[in-house]
């Protein structure tokens, strides 16, 4: 089945990177994305500490792919992010800017803008651990004709008896899902399904994997969000 969105904004990822501490950074960023045109090659972000202690923040641009429906990131050689590293005191604000390096293609590119806090060395007499907070920021180049994503969904039964939902971005955006709510006929109760927000890049694709049985032939009503806006499709489970 096909589902045609308009364009759609981005999200905010934020990984922990340490599993237990005693003393924790804290900061914010806003927005919680860029998109950049050849209209605007260059956006500023601010980015504020909310801590009690100064912050040492690195930035790094990574390039973003989705390859077998799983994020992978490279180094950026075209997208500039500076300042690279910075100190912010307890309340203050550093902006910082991104910009591409080249024009932008057909087919928005995708980055990640990753934000680390660098740990300061401990304070005499701490034995505990320190968590480092990461942010990740999603970063989309495109041409200034807004482009959109293009999907196609199919269900399917899997050799392990599981029902697999699969998508498939045709279109020359990004896709921005969320709130997602399967069931037999609209109206029905849901079925259990992964709740997190999901982006599938132009090109890409993405599966959910379903426990509960869903015999070949059952009709499903999938609704779901894409930047708050309503989507509905309608599928047919088929079989191995």
């Amino acid at each position: 089945m096909r589902t045609t969105f308009p364009q759609v904004a981005c999200g905010l990822v934020l990984f922990a990177i340490a599993v237990s501490s005693a003393i924790a950074g804290s900061f914010q960023v806003s927005p919680v994305s860029a998109t950049l045109t050849r209209s605007q090659p260059v956006i500023a972000l601010t980015v504020r500490n909310t801590g009690a202690e100064a912050a040492v923040v690195q930035l790094e641009a990574k390039d973003w792919s989705q390859p077998s429906g799983e994020d992978q990131y490279a180094p950026a050689t075209d997208i500039l992010a500076t300042p690279p590293i910075f100190t912010i005191a307890p309340g203050a604000t550093q902006v910082i800017r991104v910009g591409s390096r080249r024009p932008a293609d057909t087919t928005e590119r995708a980055y990640r803008l990753f934000l680390r806090e660098v740990p300061p060395p401990p304070k005499p007499g701490f034995s505990g651990l320190r968590m480092s907070l990461q942010l990740s920021l999603p970063i989309f180049v495109q041409q200034d004709v807004a482009a959109a994503p293009h999907l196609e969904w199919r269900a399917e039964q899997t050799a392990a008896g599981q029902t697999r939902i699969h998508v498939t971005n045709r279109g020359q955006a990004h896709a921005r899902l969320s709130r997602f709510k399967l069931s037999t006929a609209p109206g029905d109760k849901p079925l259990p399904m992964e709740e997190h927000i999901v982006y599938v890049l132009p090109g890409a694709t993405h599966d959910w994997l379903l426990d509960t049985p869903i015999a070949p032939g059952t009709h499903l009503h999938l609704a779901a969000q894409s930047d708050g806006r309503s989507m509905q499709t309608d599928l047919v489970v088929a079989g191995r």
